[in-house]
């Protein structure tokens, strides 16, 4: 398979060696025609406090304006929800209240979420002329019976359409697929993984399947586990997926998300590397001056408060000395690159748990991290179970 080129829209980004690295703004669009089995999101079916909700936003930029007043931004993302809802003029709207108000870069990546039954070529040229460069399409799964099962609302025919559209728009696309899913079989998550693959797609996004975070998916899963892949299986399918890509040039650079070269999110990095993110939007959390702050998660009183002039905070937290070095090392290790060896040892030595050190070592004779060259990274394995290694950072 020959890799796509990077798009037309595609702009790398260009600093100087010593220049403080950009900041991030995130964007929460709550608003969705459904909730999906799986969702954890906040999210509104409800769509009629939209207007509202938007001169809410236009609020809440006037005030991290002048916080952020001396700050650089080279990437935006709009998540949500579905912000492949909102209209194309309330978008455009919102992306040059964004440049009017930031430092935003020329050559910013933009992104947008989008499920596959928005992207039409009418819609997503006006995204490109408003400035977004990329989107991530909520593609799941290619097999109509396991999309139904969550209550996605398009089929596989769409998510086909909406990738081959956003390339022929020349913009960098993105795609998300789901390992868990029910009905879903080993087979079956192999075949739309090779078709996303095969899309154009330059960055591949796959989770696994959270179950505990619906009480109706947990429900089912307990009563009809034949629907759903045993955690042997998954296993097996996940380290496959990785072989997969990698020999079609993909690089599995976090957790959860391959690239081809030039490809990575440049925004979701920004979280990884714990570098300054604002965040705007009922929800939106954000780090910024070595704080971590979070939004009310309630629409009406994120629309209230701002309605007064108030930020809507519903945390304010200042990370310690000894907080941040842990959340380098969770964060870190969640990437590619791992972090230094150093930094684990002093984590190590410093722990009041004398089982860490037993722990690590075991993860060290199973495979699942290794040291090279003075940095500590997880294995393909290791990455696998994660959370049951990061946990133990924090």
């Amino acid at each position: 398979m020959t890799s796509p080129s990077p798009p037309a829209s595609y702009r790398p980004a260009t600093r100087s060696p010593g220049d403080p690295i950009p900041s991030g703004i995130y964007v929460h669009l709550p608003y969705c025609r459904s909730r999906c089995g799986y969702c954890a999101f906040v999210v509104s079916t409800d769509d009629s406090t939209q207007s509202a909700y938007l001169d809410a936003l236009g609020r809440e930029i006037e005030i991290l304006a002048i916080e952020a007043r001396d700050a650089s931004f080279d990437s935006v993302y709009l998540g949500g929800g579905t912000p492949s809802r909102t209209s194309e003029a309330d978008l455009a709207r919102l992306l040059e209240g964004l440049r009017r108000r930031f430092a935003v870069s020329p050559c910013a990546e933009v992104t947008l979420e989008a499920n596959p039954e928005d992207v039409t070529a009418a819609v997503a040229r006006p995204w490109a002329e408003a400035g977004v460069t990329r989107v991530s399409v909520g593609v799941q799964s290619f097999e109509d019976r396991e999309l139904s099962a969550v209550g996605r609302r398009h089929d596989a025919a769409a998510a086909q359409r909406a990738l081959e559209t956003l390339a022929r728009l020349g913009l960098s696309v993105s795609g998300d697929l789901i390992l868990g899913l029910p009905e879903q079989t080993a087979a079956s998550f192999r075949a739309s993984l090779a078709r996303l693959r095969d899309s154009g797609a330059g960055h591949i996004s796959v989770y696994l399947l959270e179950v505990e975070k619906s009480k109706t998916i947990e429900e089912d899963r307990r009563a009809s586990p034949e629907r759903y892949l045993s955690d042997d299986a998954q296993a097996e399918a996940w380290l496959e997926m990785g072989e997969t890509l990698a020999r079609a040039g993909f690089v599995h650079y976090e957790v959860s998300n391959w690239a081809l070269p030039g490809r990575r999110a440049r925004h979701n990095v920004k979280y990884w590397t714990r570098t300054p993110t604002l965040g705007l939007g009922v929800s939106a959390h954000e780090l910024w001056h070595g704080r971590r702050r979070a939004n009310v998660s309630a629409l009406p009183r994120y629309i209230a408060e701002l309605a007064t002039g108030r930020r809507p905070l519903a945390a304010d937290h200042l990370v310690g000395e000894e907080e941040a070095a842990g959340e380098r090392i969770v964060l870190g290790l969640r990437l590619r690159e791992g972090v230094p060896a150093r930094d684990i040892q002093d984590r190590i030595l410093g722990s009041r748990d004398p089982t860490l050190s037993e722990d690590y070592e075991s993860w060290e004779d199973e495979g699942l991290l290794v040291e090279e060259a003075g940095r500590v990274r997880l294995t393909e394995r290791g990455f696998l179970l994660s959370n049951e290694i990061l946990c133990r950072f924090v």
